[in-house]
This record gives C-alpha cells, structure tokens and sequence, in this order.
C-alpha cells in the first residue's frame, strides 16, 4: 500500500491473530447452533430413556400385582376347600375326590398334609406312598409359619412328586374343633404357571425379567425367549433387599450389574404379602441408546459444520486481511500521536501549574497582605461607629479567607520537592500540610516501599493524590481524609477515602445515569494510563473512595523485593 506522497506504509499485525479471530466467532456461530439443534434432540433423547426406565419400573409393578393376585386366588381356593364338609368329618376318600375334581390352573395340584407328612396327593391315586415332612430339609421352618401366620407362601424348592420341577407351595392352616393345628391344605404352583405369568408382560429383546422369593433365588426367570430358575438376582439389589424389612413393600430402581458383568438398570418390586419381588433388568446400552444415538448422529454434521465454518472464515480474513490490518496500523498510529499529545498537554500543564503558584505567591498572595495591612491602619485613622466597626470586621475576615484559599491552591498546585525527598516524605509533608490549611483530619499511611518506584511513576501518583485532595476541598465537604500508598501484586496502589458527601449527580438521574465530572478526574486516568495504571471511584452519601493503581516494570520489582528482603 502505498500512501499520498507514493511512500510504502508497512503493514503490521499478526495474520494469524486476525484468522483467530475471525475464525472463532465463526466457529461460536456453528457450535452455538449445534447446541442447540443438540439440546432439542437429547431433550427428547432423555424424554425417551425416562420412558424406558418408567416402562420397566411399570412392567415390575405388573408383574408383582399379577403373582399377588395369583397367590390371593389359591389362598381363596384353599379357604373354600377348608369349608369341606368330607375335610371336617375326616373322609379322606371323599375329600380326595372332592380334591380331584376342583378346577385349578395347568401345572398347579392339590395336598392335604397332617402334622406327619402329605396325606394325600392329586398327582398320586388315592392310598399311594407319599412324602413325609422330614423329607424335606426346610419343614420345620414351612410348619413353623403355617403354624404362626395361618398361610404362608413356600421359596422356591423342588417336587420330590414330580421330579425335574420347582414349585412354590401356598399352604392354609387346618385346626380341630378346639383350635389346635389338624394339618393344612396346600395349592402348589408350578414354575411353568408362573413363567406364563412372567411372559403375559411383553418387553424388547434383551430385557431380563425375573421372580425371586424371601430369600432372593429365583423362582422363574425369563431373557428373549428362554425360561430359567437360573438367572441371579443383580448383586446391588440383593443388597439393598437384605439390609431391609423382607415383610415390607419395597419398589423402586437401582443400577447395578448382572451375572454376564454387563451393567443393567434394574427395576423392582417386593411384596410384603407373598415377600416375593418381582425384577425387570433392562441393559444400560438399551437405556442410554436414545442418548448416544443422539450423540452419534451429532457428531459427524458437527463436524462438518465446524470445518465448513473455518474454511469460510480463512477466506473471509484472506480477502479484509490486508485491509484490516493497514487500518489496525493506522490506529495503532493514531493511539500513539494521541498518547504523545496527552503526555506533552500533561508537561504543559505541569510548567502552567508552577507559572501560577508562582505568580499567586509572589504577587496576588502579597497584595492581599498588604490591603490587609492597609485596612488595619485604616481602620485607626477613621472615626469608628458601630456600623463602620461591622464593616472593617467582615472585610478584614473577607481578605484572611481569600488568603487562605490562596495558599490553599498555591500549595495545591506547587507541591514540595519530589525528587529530593522521594514519593513518602512528600505525600506525608503534603497531606500534612493540606490538613493543616484546610483544617480536615488526615490519616496516613504510606509504606516505604513506594519509593523503590520508577521517579516517572512517583510524579505521577503525587499528582492524583494532589488532585484527590483538591476535589475533597473543593467539593466534598468532608470532616476527615484518609490516605494510603503501598506496593502489592507487582503494583504502586494508592487509595484516598474521604467521609464527605459524596459526588454530585446531575438532576433527574436515573439509575443508569453516570456522575457528572468535570476535568480533574479523566486528567487523573490520562496520567495513570501512561503507565498502564487504572483509577476506580466509588463515591455515596458516606464519602468517596478512589482507588488508583499501576503496573511497575520488571525493574522496579526487583528493587523492591530487594529492598523488602534487605
């Protein structure tokens, strides 16, 4: 590029500087629309892995309530039978017939049973050998029940009548007239009736379903098409079964994993009546398929949108490069005229402000002496009335105020020297001497440390503080001013605090309006962004607050650590 005068400007930047941050908001655009394309569909994702896990929570239920009913009905059949009148006048024989002919579900049969053993069997003709309790290595545990609850629902065992087959007992308590146990009369279910009653609830492929009696073995169990005993209880819900009340009615659903090690979300249902709980297993792939099904169908148009968006934005910086950077040039140009503008308007100011102090102290200051000095003998030669006496009064205190006010500004404005007596003893001599004309409390606080700083940086913070305090008199209207320097963080931090009224806000503001101000305060900021300092202000009915802080060089850290170490 060439400019006016047909000279070459060079152009400065960093490319990739400028492709990053073109390339990025484009990059934001696409990502920020594949959240949101993302966030809908696993919205709905989640919405279907809930109905999944609410289906199985949903078929448990079922299920449960389906073994209930299936108990409550044998329990039924046992109690009309128990009515019988062959059964209370002890005809066996009759009542085998009577057994033999009542209607019961496909695989289940029925047994009277003394205190001894079976007396007699559906399975067995009448008079045939049959078993005895001791037979079996749990009758004492099944008799002792019966005997305490009246009915009770058997685990899980295997029929000495019928080999090759489990079966659940429900058995009803038999008395004699006097209230003593007689026997008891028992339905037995098999584990096909209940397998139907397992299958009668459809799921999808790859779901577990299962029964397990009061000591959590599997009664019948089912997965696709196969019916087992087989199939454990997940190891997580066993234990949470077993810490609890077996007589209690428990539901809910817990993870876990199953006897093949694969991780399953298992919903469940315990019984109190029968302590039987019913299980659904469900696979945490089939669960959590709606949701990376989601994620994988992401994946791949992310992507592409993604390298669609960089390639688009690395053509877009290839043709506003070259332009933007000239123009990131010529800025950079102009910030630097203007800083050196600001730093020469600052020095200006600096040599106006000594002209004036000068000027105000060696003229303006003595002429106000000397009209005091006048007034004085003045007010000897006049004949004095009371009105005349009032007079000289008030103009005599008139012309003490503007002399105060006046060395107020002089000092104010000429401060004592910083380069002999470093930035801690200046801003101590200072503040003394502004709480001494002004008649404000000062309170201070200034680490020695400050004076390890660059003369440049001290200068520039006498002249903040110095504005500071000038505001406070002239504006504030505070009784006490408190003033701190100290290093902190690699920084020279300053902070004035006084307890007047606060900064004025102009009429009618409103909440978002800012504090009117006038030209002392962005001097103070232009000084301390030479330096790449800050000034912050916090001001309300209680006072203000000014915080002012700068950056020191590599340099000047190190002095001060030294001499902090020293």
């Amino acid at each position: 590029m060439a400019d006016s005068a047909g000279q070459r400007v060079p152009v400065r930047g960093d490319p990739l500087r400028l492709r990053r941050r073109v390339a990025l908001p484009f990059a934001g655009v696409v990502l920020a629309a594949c959240i949101v394309a993302a966030a809908l569909l696993l919205s709905n994702a989640r919405n279907e892995r809930q109905a999944i896990r609410d289906r199985a929570l949903s078929t448990a239920f079922t299920l449960s309530f389906g073994f209930d009913q299936e108990v409550a009905a044998g329990n039924a059949l046992l109690r009309g039978l128990s009515s019988s009148p062959a059964l209370k006048s002890s005809d066996v024989k009759a009542f085998y017939d009577q057994l033999k002919a009542t209607p019961i579900p496909d695989g289940s049969w029925l047994i009277l049973q003394d205190l001894d053993g079976q007396v007699v069997n559906t399975l067995r003709p009448f008079g045939a050998p049959l078993p005895r309790h001791r037979d079996f290595p749990t009758y004492p545990d099944a008799l002792n029940r019966v005997r305490e609850r009246g009915w009770t629902v058997s685990g899980r065992m295997a029929s000495l009548v019928k080999p090759g087959t489990t079966v659940i007992a429900l058995s009803l308590r038999i008395n004699h007239d006097d209230g003593t146990m007689k026997g008891f009369l028992t339905t037995v279910l098999s584990q096909d009736r209940l397998g139907t009653i397992l299958r009668s609830q459809k799921v999808p492929e790859g779901w577990m379903k299962g029964l397990y009696d009061r000591r959590l073995q599997p009664i019948v169990t089912t997965r696709g098409a196969e019916t087992s005993s087989h199939i454990p209880m997940p190891g997580t819900l066993a234990a949470r079964l077993t810490a609890g009340n077996p007589n209690e009615m428990v539901e809910g659903s817990i993870g876990g994993v199953d006897e093949r090690g694969v991780p399953v979300r298992v919903a469940y249902r315990s019984s109190g009546a029968t302590n039987w709980t019913s299980v659904v297993a469900v696979p945490l792939a089939l669960v959590n398929a709606p949701v990376t099904g989601v994620l994988r169908q992401m994946a791949w148009p992310a992507a592409f949108l993604l390298l669609a968006g960089g390639l688009a934005a690395l053509f877009m910086t290839r043709q506003v490069e070259r332009p933007l950077r000239t123009l990131a040039y010529l800025v950079t140009q102009a910030r630097g005229e203007v800083t050196q503008l600001s730093e020469q308007l600052l020095a200006l100011q600096e040599e106006e402000r000594q002209r004036i102090a000068r000027e105000l102290h060696d003229s303006t200051a003595q002429s106000l002496v000397a009209a005091n000095l006048g007034l004085a003998r003045l007010e000897r030669e006049v004949q004095q009335g009371p009105a005349a006496r009032k007079t000289f009064a008030q103009i005599e205190a008139l012309l003490d105020r503007a002399l105060q006010e006046l060395r107020v500004f002089t000092y104010l404005l000429h401060p004592p020297n910083l380069a002999e007596d470093g930035l801690k003893a200046t801003l101590e001599e200072f503040i003394d001497g502004f709480a001494g004309r002004t008649g404000l409390r000062a309170r201070i606080r200034i680490s020695d440390r400050v004076d390890d700083t660059p003369p440049e940086v001290q200068r520039a913070m006498l002249r903040v503080v110095q504005e500071a305090l000038a505001n406070v008199h002239r504006h504030a209207g505070a009784a006490e001013v408190s003033v701190g320097a100290k290093l902190a963080g690699g920084r020279l931090v300053v902070r004035v605090r006084d307890d007047g009224r606060g900064l004025e806000r102009p009429a009618g503001h409103g909440s978002g309006e800012r504090t009117r101000m006038g030209v002392g305060i962005p001097g103070m900021r232009a000084r301390l962004r030479q330096f790449d300092g800050d000034l912050r202000i916090r001001s309300g009915p209680r006072g203000t607050f000014l915080l002012a802080h700068v950056p020191l060089p590599d340099a000047a850290r190190r002095a001060a650590s030294i001499s902090l170490a020293a």
